[in-house]
């Protein structure tokens, strides 16, 4: 189980002040359902505050003024893979200053002409997880287990939900997958490590529990659930579901999630493509 502590302990900081690393943070939409984006201008700037910045628009920024619990994961970028879990509540936001300006020097925004962090987002932390090992035995163990379970979850569909890309991006053995969801202990977002996700069919995700176990087992049966798979290159994409519980498949124990809608948060067009947008035909005749 997670033990928490009520600000960040040093070697927790250094996680997550990494210039390359894996950054996430899940909001609540208005729907109430968890929101996963990658923020990579992200870090504790002190023991007890978070600090992350914007340079484009997307659905993070709006969702923290209607709802300010957030829940943060940062996670080293080479193995052996290192993270930290976090719950923070959104504060306050400045227009420039020095952490702007502190994002837009690191290496990545340094040389951009017309890309520049411009508005902070502080948030005050109220839990931080120990640093955790995700273990290369753990990750190899899921390959193993899909490698007998997977088939046997396949189930003939009709409404195809994933496409090609999601698929690969899914079922790649050692592509980094995450999932979310809201504790309803406290209602502040939770992500886990899950790089066993598999899609077996274009309709839903499994998982095993043959990593962080105790954790995947907290999720509640029906709960709303974000699932953020991306790959070395970044390319990534954001998947909700509803998580309808447990079913053995060939002898192993999987999660299933029916895949409810499919976000693709990268540019230039980030937004929702499953279930595509009915769009009503142009009215051309008033006769």
């Amino acid at each position: 189980m997670i033990n928490w502590n009520p600000t960040f302990i040093k070697d927790a900081m250094k996680i997550s002040n990494l210039e390359i690393a894996v950054k996430l943070i899940t909001t609540i939409d208005p729907r109430g359902w968890p929101h996963t984006s990658l923020i990579a201008f992200n870090r504790a700037k002190t023991e007890k505050e978070v600090v992350w910045g914007q340079f484009t628009e997307g659905k993070t920024k709006k969702h923290v003024f209607d709802n300010p619990k957030q829940g943060l994961l940062f996670m080293t970028a080479e193995m052996p893979f290192k993270f930290v879990q976090a719950k923070v509540k959104f504060v306050d936001t400045m227009l420039g200053g020095e952490d702007c300006e502190y994002f837009s020097r690191l290496p990545m925004l340094r040389y951009a002409t017309y890309f520049n962090v411009w508005r902070a987002f502080y948030n005050e932390v109220i839990a931080v997880s120990d640093v955790r090992d995700l273990g290369l035995i753990g990750i190899l163990k899921g390959i193993i287990v899909n490698l007998i379970g997977k088939g046997g979850a396949k189930s003939k569909i009709t409404d195809v939900k994933l496409q090609d890309f999601g698929i690969n991006l899914v079922n790649g053995p050692i592509n980094p997958k995450f999932i979310s969801y809201i504790d309803p202990s406290d209602g502040f977002p939770m992500t886990i490590p899950c790089f066993q996700i598999r899609a077996p069919d274009p309709s839903k995700l499994i998982f095993t529990l043959s990593q962080f176990k105790e954790d995947l087992l907290q999720i509640p049966e029906e709960s709303k659930i974000a699932v953020y798979a991306l790959n070395m290159e970044l390319e990534n994409q954001l998947i909700n579901g509803t998580f309808t519980g447990f079913q053995k498949f060939r002898g192993i124990k999987y999660g299933i999630i029916e895949i409810d809608e499919i976000y693709n948060s990268m540019p230039p067009f980030p937004g929702v493509i499953y279930p595509e947008l009915q769009v009503r035909q142009k009215v051309i005749s008033f006769e």
